[in-house]
């Protein structure tokens, strides 16, 4: 094993002995996660909601999505020419194709402006393109407006968590302290009254203050340019439309090839997580209306101006090269691979990247990092269950994508000390036991 590897794998143990400490972030979240997943998994097959289980919704759309998907990757170039002609000369976005991270940054600053506040929802894609580090290097105000990333954000929790419930570790007793020690308000620690707060209280900030505000997209119909977003609380619906300018940062890889295909991708997030989203959003066009002599006039009650930065990075390469992780282009972000990860279940958000959660995150700072950030990731702490793979409406095997991360980490010795261990028994004695 390399010196360097050493090095990396006391950092992961340094991490992994605080899963025996409950007063540990990483305890906590881990704690919580565990008694979520069991509920998830054990509800896949019940019909507590719908006349059919989740597995038999996945299952009988499973083909039409990974027929949809193998065939944007074939025709990727054409999917995104075809849906920024559709979002500019239809829909009248503008609309910008970053090659790069840095053209991303570089292009999200200059439509941010003059502006030093800005309000986002949930946004991987963000994270992803480095823009949430532009906005602190230029000193803007970044407002989370989901409920679990305001307390997160309120907390200064940074370590990575569930995007789907970002503050669900947080005990109402810790979240009213804090609401105390910074707003000076008494609230009783129960998740009503907590919410009631918020919604008293940031809830006409949202409806009167957002000059601009950014979101990602859950997908993006190339046949018509229309932007698909899922939520539940709101949030979304409100910053979307009370705003001058609405900027969406997404990837390419969020485009399908219609409206419909975008509804079903939706739908199975939903089915998957056993949750009905409380809003979907289709957004065609900034707010407008023709109601004076029937003049055009954009900018009535919502959004007056629509930005989509189309993201690229290492996607289109990574479908030319044929690269291995190239089919995490497929992902439709409905977190199957979360929750029925071993891996996942048992060390929670120690085995994550800067990126998210789980082994999907690790190869994503892989592309964008290299190897020795997925081995500090814990990459081998994946047990090869392919839970991830079987399970994915997509048909992504993950679970090959960590074999071959694997494959390089001891190619170049960043191998664990006991496998390293069993590696050379087997070459030399072929029992790992001996």
């Amino acid at each position: 094993m390399s010196d360097k590897g050493k090095v990396l794998y006391e950092e992961l143990k340094d991490k992994l002995k605080e899963l025996e400490d409950e007063d540990s972030p990483y305890f906590k979240f881990t704690d919580i996660w565990q008694l979520g997943c069991q509920a998830k998994y054990k509800s896949y097959d019940l019909r507590f909601l719908y006349e059919d289980t989740s597995r038999e919704f996945v299952d009988r759309h499973r083909e039409h999505v990974e027929e949809m998907k193998e065939d944007f990757l074939e025709n990727l170039e054409e999917y995104v020419e075809k849906c920024m002609t559709r979002m500019q000369k239809t829909n009248h976005f503008k609309v910008h194709y970053a090659k790069t991270n840095e053209e991303a940054q570089k292009i999200f600053m200059e439509e941010l402006g003059d502006n030093k506040v800005i309000y986002k929802s949930k946004s991987l894609e963000a994270k992803d393109t480095g823009i949430y580090d532009a906005l602190k290097e230029n000193n803007i105000t970044v407002k989370e407006t989901d409920l679990g990333d305001v307390m997160c954000q309120m907390l200064d929790y940074d370590l990575p968590t569930y995007s789907l419930g970002p503050g669900v570790q947080f005990t109402p007793e810790e979240i009213v302290a804090k609401i105390k020690e910074k707003y000076g308000a008494e609230v009783e620690p129960t998740p009503d009254a907590i919410v009631g707060y918020f919604r008293k209280t940031y809830r006409p900030e949202l409806l009167n203050d957002v000059k601009v505000s950014l979101t990602s997209a859950n997908a993006i119909a190339a046949d018509d340019g229309t932007i698909l977003l899922v939520e539940n609380e709101g949030n979304i619906s409100i910053i979307t439309r009370a705003t001058e300018k609405h900027i969406v940062v997404v990837g390419i890889q969020k485009i399908v090839p219609t409206v419909f295909d975008a509804l079903l991708c939706a739908k199975i997030q939903e089915r998957i997580m056993n949750v009905d989203g409380a809003y979907i959003s289709l957004i065609s066009a900034p707010s407008n209306t023709s109601d004076v002599q029937g003049a055009r006039v954009f900018g009535m009650y919502g959004a007056k101006e629509v930005v989509v930065i189309l993201v690229d990075e290492w996607r289109t390469k990574a479908v030319k090269e044929n690269l291995f992780y190239k089919d995490l282009l497929k992902c439709i972000s409905c977190k199957s691979c979360h929750l029925l990860c071993t891996a996942f279940r048992a060390f929670g958000n120690i085995y994550a990247s800067k990126y998210g959660l789980g082994g999907e995150a690790i190869v994503r700072d892989y592309i964008h990092n290299g190897i020795e950030a997925a081995v500090k990731d814990g990459l081998f702490l994946c047990t090869g269950c392919e839970n991830c793979s079987n399970w994915c409406p997509a048909g992504i095997d993950l679970a090959e994508m960590m074999r071959e991360l694997k494959r390089e980490a001891t190619e170049k010795g960043l191998c664990p000390p006991n496998l390293e261990t069993y590696k050379d028994k087997i070459l030399k004695d072929k029992n790992p036991f001996k």
